[in-house]
């Protein structure tokens, strides 16, 4: 009844009338009631943001901006070129996929929150002369995961110290889908209520999202406030990173995606580095173990081939190693190759990858 009549009136029937009547009763009931409002609804706007870009070798990744984490996907990429060499090996190649992402963790934590309510060095964080230098702050494999700072890199002035320390923590609620059409458009799209079955709380037919706690945990910290801190009329960072790679002529060669809280930047930076530099095939990718180096701990998925060995890897070059059996990414990934589409979908969760021919 609910997408017959937003089919039959538009997008007013949602934020306004019986509809948003039921969202904002929903939301206002025990136990814990919210304080939620029909005006609140009657006024929200849609937040359209720029699509961001930055190279990788020949390629180039496009992914969202902020208050969404795909930047990571760009700072991730290129730090990880910067910390190969011509003689590394296959471990040699993780050990810096997993310091790449502390990096680009570090920084995304720090500087990530809503673009229309704080001033986020996005530009800098995505500068190439930046992410040259900050392939050389490589953290020792002991060492706590610190955020840098592109203003001073790029001769501007401080401001790592504009923020204080992130403390979100992120549930994950999320799915996603990639889809490329016979005309060749394409389609990367993750979608969140953050916390499975969100508030689990039921409006019309649907349950109501959980974004809330999307943001940080305290919001004055040593007298700062963090990048991604609360405030009314603000939006919550979220880890979602839906990102397409396209090659030098501007053709699409990868579109790919997960759900999975804040380990959702590693999940989707696996099958970008493991299609476009290790060699695999899209369903290799995703079916790698997931390695995810946020903060001073990586964890490492055990109960994949070959898990327990990079785990022991890791281990060996004094990485605080956490062992998994099981990660909750659901990738979802289509790899273009010269005379066919290659999809692939996890087996963690419950995808499935389809061709559909048109009669």
């Amino acid at each position: 009844a609910t997408l017959s009549r937003i089919a039959k009136e538009g997008i007013s029937a949602f934020y306004e009338g019986k509809i948003a009547e039921q969202i904002a009763k929903a939301a206002q009931a025990y136990p814990n009631p919210g304080t939620l409002t029909i005006q609140d609804l009657a006024s929200y706007k849609t937040a359209r943001r720029p699509v961001i870009c930055g190279p990788f070798r020949e390629m180039k990744i496009c992914t969202t901006s902020p208050p969404s984490s795909g930047g990571a996907q760009i700072m991730i990429a290129a730090i990880y070129d910067h910390l190969l060499t011509d003689t590394n090996t296959l471990e040699d190649k993780i050990s810096a996929f997993v310091d790449a992402q502390r990096l680009a963790y570090a920084d995304r934590d720090h500087y990530f929150g809503d673009p229309d309510e704080i001033n986020i060095p996005l530009e800098g964080l995505l500068d190439p002369q930046y992410l040259r230098h900050r392939a050389t702050e490589r953290f020792g494999p002991s060492e706590a995961s610190t955020p840098g700072d592109p203003g001073l890199v790029l001769g501007q002035n401080e401001i790592a110290s504009l923020f204080a320390t992130d403390t979100t923590e992120e549930a994950t609620g999320t799915t996603h889908l990639s889809i490329i059409d016979g005309q060749g458009n394409a389609v990367s799209m993750t979608a969140t209520i953050e916390a499975p079955f969100g508030t689990q709380r039921w409006a019309a037919g649907f349950l109501l999202n959980n974004e809330m706690t999307d943001f940080a945990r305290e919001v004055i910290v040593n007298g700062n406030h963090p990048a991604n801190a609360i405030a009314p009329g603000r939006r919550p960072r979220s880890s979602m990173s839906p990102t397409m790679i396209f090659d030098v002529d501007e053709n699409i060669l990868m579109v790919t995606g997960s759900p999975g809280g804040h380990s959702i930047p590693a999940y989707v930076a696996k099958t970008i580095i493991g299609v476009l530099d290790w060699n695999l095939s899209a369903q290799e990718a995703v079916d790698y173990p997931n390695i995810v180096a946020r903060g001073d701990t990586v964890r490492v998925e055990i109960s994949v081939e070959p898990g327990q060995t990079i785990a022991k890897n890791l281990k060996t070059r004094g990485y605080n190693v956490e062992e998994r059996n099981d990660e909750n990414s659901g990738l979802h990934v289509i790899v273009v190759r010269a005379e066919s589409l290659e999809g692939a979908a996890d087996k963690r969760r419950e995808g499935t990858v389809g061709q559909i021919t048109a009669e």
